[in-house]
């Protein structure tokens, strides 16, 4: 009961201190960020957008094997060419006019180009209008955007950071939260008060560990719905963070028992926070998982978060995160004996 009551305090305090209104604010700011200042895509070759006034023309289209590293989409009016280039900021829109005797094209830039880019795209558009050897294009080549269905496998480059902001912020937020929050209450000795009541360590500590955890989970739901609707598993999603902000919160319990402020710790939380921030390599370099990336806890969170938010990149890896949580409730026991350590020195 009393363990409720300490996070009811805890809840409260928070909110007066606006600390629910900073993560609202974070996870807007993180959306934005995102949505605006990271591309799409970050492919480096040229996706050549045709729009042909004849048909004759498209299926005249020829190349050698060897002309390009372009990609070809067909369109079926301007409306639709310009829709594409914005969508894809490495393409180039290619307007055909007349017949297969006397093509002519007009290019469409997005104007960001350089002159070299611009003159090496009329090569390769010359070169397709013409053909090369007489080889024709292969049809697994072209790409026709009209009547394609979206199959939803691929994620957008800017999305793709959802699952390590989740990582970042709703499950390492307790990191340096927890190391503020403890030095605070260290100098205003509120554990040593604390000890005279008839509440117990593990209460007091509990109910920031708790507290924590909501405002993790907070984060997490607002971000991935602006990202992703309701496509997310969100059962999972509130499961993975709740566990990883336990454990990281708790760990940082047991770092900052070993200091006196905030200063002190600083080569502490920076070097947590790389520690737990390695699996990143793993995650954007397929195939890049070694054994000392695998044994972190934060490995199977960080896939797990991708999972949840992406069901259609794969299972959650939900069975992984038991260890995890056995981590996470060691690192709490370890946690609370240290500062009843602390108390038992107090008093001495």
């Amino acid at each position: 009961m009393r363990l409720f009551t300490n996070i009811s305090k805890e809840i409260i305090l928070g909110w007066r201190s606006h600390f629910f209104l900073l993560t609202v604010m974070l996870a807007v700011a993180y959306f934005l960020l995102m949505t605006f200042l990271i591309p799409e895509d970050l492919s480096t070759s040229t996706q050549l957008i045709l729009l042909t006034e004849n048909e004759e023309i498209a299926r005249a289209i020829e190349a050698s094997d060897r002309s390009s590293e372009s990609s070809l989409s067909f369109v079926n009016s301007r409306d639709e060419l310009y829709e594409s280039l914005n969508r894809s900021f490495n393409s180039v829109g290619v307007i055909m006019r007349g017949d297969t005797a006397s093509p002519s094209f007009e290019l469409v830039f997005q104007g960001h180009e350089d002159t070299k880019t611009r003159e090496l795209v009329k090569l390769v558009v010359a070169h397709l209008l013409h053909g090369s050897d007489n080889q024709p294009i292969s049809s697994n080549s072209v790409q026709y955007l009209q009547g394609k269905q979206d199959d939803g496998l691929d994620i957008p480059f800017n999305k793709s950071f959802l699952p390590i902001f989740l990582m970042f912020e709703a499950v390492m937020m307790g990191m340096i939260m927890v190391f503020a929050m403890v030095f605070s209450e260290k100098s205003q000795k509120t554990l040593d008060a604390f000890a005279v009541t008839p509440g117990r360590v593990w209460e007091y500590l509990g109910a920031k560990v708790i507290f924590l955890m909501v405002l993790g989970i907070v984060f997490a739901i607002i971000l991935t719905v602006l990202t992703v609707g309701l496509q997310a598993k969100y059962l999972q999603l509130v499961l993975i963070v709740s566990v990883g902000s336990f454990l990281s919160t708790s760990v940082s319990l047991i770092a900052a028992s070993f200091y006196e402020n905030l200063s002190q710790s600083m080569a502490a939380i920076l070097t947590l926070t790389v520690i737990f921030s390695l699996p990143i390599l793993s995650y954007y370099l397929e195939g890049f998982s070694p054994w000392y990336l695998r044994i972190l806890p934060t490995f199977p969170i960080l896939f797990s978060l991708q999972g949840a938010v992406f069901p259609h990149q794969g299972s959650t890896g939900m069975s992984y995160l038991i260890l995890v949580a056995v981590e996470a409730v060691l690192a709490f026991v370890i946690a609370v004996n240290l500062y009843k350590l602390r108390i038992r020195r107090v008093r001495m």
